[in-house]
């Protein structure tokens, strides 16, 4: 038989592959992270019909004489450059933009892609909604942090529904006390007691609680108690007769903020401002309760005091002068609180009270209500309670050849014996692509290029149909010899 009807027959086969390529090509036009394919040929053996000579004698030398039996595939590539972002509107369809590729899995099985069409099932797992399979990354822990050297897990939400409540551990206050007030004091004078009775007198005070009482020559707890809230003193039966004078200061203004315990109970703390003399102020405080019963307490507190100093030039407060101490209070069924006073930013200054409790750093519990995902793939929950907080983040895998990796369907890719293997870790680092969240990966198809391969390849088969036509025809003749 002739060489050539074999040539023909090996153009004829391989075109047709280099055809069902580009056909697949453009039946994944519109297919989400798909990556095409290109088929390169080379010729194959050729048979030598007579070996090269060098040179002799001054003769020059000849060259070899070979016919060639035919093409075969070179090589089916899959051609991993990007394709065109599409914006969606949905926060949980990512796109990458750079290299690398999304982590799925379905139970041990791990697979690679670059389809983002991800979405949250009713059991709060994170997975690609064309093929079920679960995406992978870092979950954060109970104070939003991720760990990047930690192992990959199942994106799963679940456990993350609800935030924990946090105590209030710092409270800060602001804006400003007015310089031009007095301090207000009170006596209530010739307080009759006798010796072996206790006495209990309501103090004549315009503001509650009063801030500051004494007794000249007595002792609070050894002669005296006093109720600050309600403005009461009782001198202890043992006390010697009277009369006696009682002095107290009043406060000037008082400023209260809600605060947390441990389990999301809110509180109110009241910070009271008493002038005590230029420039000088005295803090004292309170926490508002509910006991057993449902009642509402005020404790007016043994600590949560101390001194405001301003400088008498410029109003601002003298924190080398002044200290208050922390306020601290035993809640039932929680932990105690211990509250920080911060007042660097009150100032003094010839204008209205406007003091406030500016802010404080605790929260009551929350229910999860939305999540985003942002451009390094942390996905954040966004609480009922206000609060947002790092969830968990995806994680990519970029590989030495990506062109290496085998299709296995459904958009995803496994590693080969020549892709390398998988470098995992957090967007944007070691050369990983980042995050676009809300934009689909578009199939990077041409179809302009593939119209135009398909024309060369149809006209490639049309050729090689026509060199085994004629060979036919030249065995034709040769049969007919005969005749």
């Amino acid at each position: 038989m002739m060489r050539s009807l074999f040539a023909g027959v090996s153009g004829l086969k391989n075109h047709q592959t280099r055809m069902d390529v580009i056909s697949n090509n453009i039946a994944n036009v519109n297919t989400t992270g798909f990556k095409k394919s290109r088929v390169t040929f080379q010729d194959m053996l050729s048979q030598t019909l007579r070996g090269a000579s060098s040179p002799q004698s001054g003769r020059s030398g000849t060259n070899p004489m070979q016919v060639g039996l035919g093409m075969s595939l070179s090589s089916v590539d899959v051609i991993h450059t990007a394709g065109s972002p599409q914006s969606t509107g949905v926060n949980t369809d990512l796109c990458i933009e750079g290299e690398g590729f999304f982590i799925v899995g379905s139970g041990d099985n791990i697979y690679y892609t670059r389809a983002g069409n991800f979405a949250f099932d009713f059991n709060k797992t994170f997975y690609n909604t064309s093929n079920g399979m679960v995406v992978k990354g870092y979950l954060a822990n109970a104070s939003g942090v991720v760990d990047p050297n930690s192992s990959l897990v199942d994106i799963n939400l679940a456990a993350q529904m609800t935030s924990p409540p946090n105590a209030t551990t710092q409270t800060q206050f602001s804006k400003n006390l007015d310089s031009r007030d007095l301090p207000l004091e009170g006596t209530d004078t010739g307080i009759a007691h006798t010796t072996g009775t206790p006495t209990t007198v309501t103090l004549n005070a315009a503001k509650l609680p009063v801030t500051e009482v004494s007794i000249t020559g007595l002792t609070e707890g050894t002669h005296y108690t006093v109720d600050y809230v309600n403005g009461t003193v009782t001198i202890l039966a043992a006390t010697a007769n009277g009369p006696y004078d009682i002095d107290y200061t009043m406060p000037n203004y008082s400023a209260p903020i809600t605060i947390y315990d441990s389990k999301g109970e809110t509180h109110e703390l009241t910070v009271y401002y008493t002038k005590t003399a230029a420039n000088t102020w005295e803090v004292d405080s309170s926490i508002t309760t509910t006991d057993a019963s449902g009642n509402t307490v005020v404790n007016f507190l043994s600590d949560g005091k101390g001194t405001l100093v301003f400088s008498a030039v410029t109003g601002q407060l003298d924190t080398t002068l002044s200290s208050v101490s922390d306020a601290t209070l035993t809640i039932p069924g929680a932990d105690a609180l211990n509250v920080e006073l911060n007042f660097n930013n009150v100032t003094e200054y010839a204008g209205d009270f406007t003091a406030i409790g500016f802010s404080q750093d605790g929260y009551k519990s929350g229910d999860l209500q939305s999540v985003s995902v942002d451009t390094t793939g942390t996905i954040t929950g966004s609480f009922s309670n206000g609060q947002n907080r790092a969830l968990a983040q995806l994680a990519l895998a970029s590989f030495a050849n990506p062109a290496g990796l085998m299709k296995v369907g459904n958009s995803l890719f496994l590693p080969s014996n020549n892709s390398g293997e998988p470098d995992q870790g957090l967007s944007g680092v070691s050369g990983r692509g980042t995050i676009n969240p809300e934009r689909l990966e578009m199939s990077n198809v041409d179809l302009s290029q593939e119209f135009v391969d398909m024309i060369i390849t149809q006209r490639g088969f049309q050729a090689n149909s026509r060199v085994i036509t004629t060979s036919d025809q030249i065995l034709e003749e040769l049969v007919n010899l005969r005749r």
